[in-house]
């Protein structure tokens, strides 16, 4: 099955359904069930101490009372659309969806993969993350 690392909190956010587009500077063919991969880097104590936009929306959303989970699979979803993000998008972002805004980079010339049908798995399972979009072999 198909996976995608992401970092803490952005993963959580994804695996729970609060973030619906992973932004990344590549675009992606590949449509269908993906597995949210936890990084083994947590950046949400920087995002929580930091005086940055992103911070005020990560903590509407409890990310910060909860201890996240980092080097293994924690969820899945499904990857329904690949967007290329020109100035429209991007404003229609910026001004109708600010909490998507704050948790992803929706810069034109970048892409948004659109994930529908979040789930966080009960036990995450360990595995090592990769760059990229690559394959996990392993048992669910």
């Amino acid at each position: 099955m198909k996976a995608i690392t992401v970092l803490q909190p952005w993963a959580w956010l994804l695996a729970t359904g609060k973030k619906r587009c992973e932004t990344r500077s590549w675009k992606t063919n590949y449509r269908g069930e993906i597995l949210i991969h936890a990084g083994k880097q947590n950046l949400t104590y920087w995002m929580k101490h930091g005086t940055i936009f992103e911070a005020r929306y990560m903590k509407l959303t409890g990310v910060f009372d909860i201890e996240l989970t980092t080097g293994a699979i924690i969820g899945k979803a499904d990857l329904v659309n690949c967007v290329r993000i020109d100035e429209a998008i991007h404003r229609l972002i910026r001004e109708q969806h600010i909490e998507e805004d704050a948790f992803g980079n929706f810069s034109p010339e970048r892409y948004a993969w659109v994930m529908e049908n979040p789930v966080l798995f009960g036990t995450p399972i360990p595995a090592r993350g990769y760059q990229g979009l690559w394959t996990w072999e392993g048992e669910l």
